[in-house]
């Protein structure tokens, strides 16, 4: 009996520490990316969005630069501030003139205690769904740069 009552408050202590600190959190969406260049300086820009319930800490994006025939040439990081609780934040990673392909390869966030939260590249589908064709457009390239 003792046990059991034991087993109960043991229970509820952990639904309401589960409750308080569970549903509070971000949640980073990488909802739009791309390249592009102005005046001869390149650049990989998008759309972050907090869609949790608690601010977005801090975070960063990591994107990689590739030549033209899709060899890595040198990966850039571009850290990111607080990002509240639906709010959208574009940013902007400049990569010099160096742009002629890129990769996104990370995104991280955190919350206020240095926690990683979770974070979602909304493009990836489209982006998996299209790697086959990239695959056989990086190959071609390598093989007319060989000849």
């Amino acid at each position: 009996m003792r046990a059991k009552y034991w087993l109960c408050v043991l229970a509820a202590v952990w639904a309401m520490g589960a409750s308080v600190n569970g549903w509070a959190a971000g949640e980073l969406h990488l909802s739009f990316h791309m390249g592009g260049a102005t005046n001869g300086s390149g650049f990989v820009g998008g759309t972050l969005v907090n869609t949790g319930d608690a601010p977005v800490a801090h975070g960063y994006v990591v994107v990689t630069l590739l030549d033209a025939q899709c060899r890595p040439m040198r990966s850039v990081m571009e850290s990111f501030d607080t990002i509240e609780p639906g709010e959208q934040r574009s940013f902007r990673v400049a990569v010099g003139a160096d742009l002629k392909r890129y990769r996104l390869l990370s995104l991280k966030g955190f919350d206020a205690e240095g926690f990683e939260l979770r974070a979602v590249d909304d493009n990836e589908a489209i982006l998996k769904a299209r790697e086959p064709e990239e695959r056989v457009y990086c190959a071609q390239a390598q093989k007319a740069a060989a000849d």
